[in-house]
């Protein structure tokens, strides 16, 4: 690649030559305004204003009408689980995923007037360095991906049958399926966006190549997900890397994607199973699926998911090209 350069302003002024990076996702980050403050505060606004005020909305009116009825107490130390829970809410499933899924239109819109306004980024570069969206690659993980997890859901049935009840009912799984189709993007593709998007070519700037915005985005994804109630019910050791080798796959299919079109199909594919085919008590989403979990095995679901992943990236590296160079150059 040749070195491009930054006409001075003074002719008497030395021209500041800028080498292009060989990952041409984090090149492309390069584009608008990057001052570290920028970053900083974009951070904050899309999860206290966008996340936390506009995107909690909904479920702060289900709490206060909630207690009006008796079914939560704001003492109660179990209060945000039992929040979430439809059957404690005396509400229907499909509501309650409407209302959780809520929480990420706030955060996607934030992080839109982030991109746009304070860093003056088309949103579109921090989702692809290609000049469009390749649908086709997103469409071939989520399939891939979607084959996979039925693949091992079947496995695990033979394994435990008795792990597993079938609470199959046509017309409300009908509904959770069209609201997942419908909405899960928002919430996958937002995951996407801020950790492997924007915070990758944040730190990418930094970095000036991928192998470290892998390694923070990736465990950052992870931390963040320890709120989740599964984390509760079977400790942070055993749920930890089933959220942080996920961030870190993910990020690496960023890298060698130069884009996130293979991270949102997986993304998407894999939250989308885990609303209508099986769920558990224990589980962050609530809806009407084919089967219910008595439990889960977080070691033997980890090794499933590594061996998975694994499957995939072959594949993926076959179906795109893949240089994996672009992991550490």
């Amino acid at each position: 690649m040749e070195n491009s350069t930054t006409p001075p302003s003074n002719p008497f002024d030395e021209v500041k030559i800028v080498t292009p990076l060989h990952n041409k996702f984090l090149e492309i980050g390069r584009s608008g305004k990057n001052n570290w403050w920028r970053y900083l505060l974009g951070i904050v606004i899309v999860f206290v204003a966008g996340y936390s005020l506009l995107g909690q909305i909904p479920i702060l009116f289900l709490a206060f009408w909630g207690m009006g009825k008796g079914y939560i107490n704001q003492f109660d130390p179990d209060l945000q689980t039992k929040l979430l829970n439809p059957a404690i809410m005396h509400i229907d499933p499909n509501l309650m995923l409407l209302i959780e899924l809520f929480i990420f239109v706030g955060a996607m819109f934030s992080l839109w007037i982030v991109v746009k306004f304070l860093h003056k980024k088309k949103f579109l570069s921090i989702i692809t360095s290609a000049p469009k969206i390749r649908w086709k690659r997103f469409a071939i993980t989520a399939l891939v991906w979607m084959i996979l997890c039925f693949a091992g859901q079947y496995i695990s049935l033979l394994l435990y049958p008795d792990n597993y009840t079938v609470v199959f009912q046509l017309k409300p799984f009908l509904i959770t399926l069209l609201i997942g189709i419908l909405f899960l993007p928002i919430q996958t593709w937002w995951e996407e966006y801020f950790f492997r998007g924007y915070l990758f070519q944040g730190i990418g700037q930094l970095t000036k190549t991928p192998i470290i915005p892998i390694l923070i985005t990736g465990t950052l994804f992870g931390l963040v997900h320890m709120a989740n109630p599964e984390v509760a019910a079977y400790g942070v050791a055993n749920m930890l890397p089933a959220y942080i080798m996920p961030g870190l796959f993910l990020a690496m299919m960023a890298a060698l994607d130069e884009g996130l079109e293979s991270a949102m199909g997986m993304h998407f594919a894999n939250n989308l199973f885990g609303t209508f085919a099986v769920t558990s008590s224990s589980s962050a989403i609530q809806a009407n699926t084919i089967w219910l979990a008595k439990g889960m095995n977080p070691g033997a679901d980890n090794l499933s998911l590594l061996f998975s992943f694994l499957i995939l990236m072959t594949i993926l590296w076959k179906t795109n090209k893949w240089d994996f160079t672009k992991l550490y150059r």
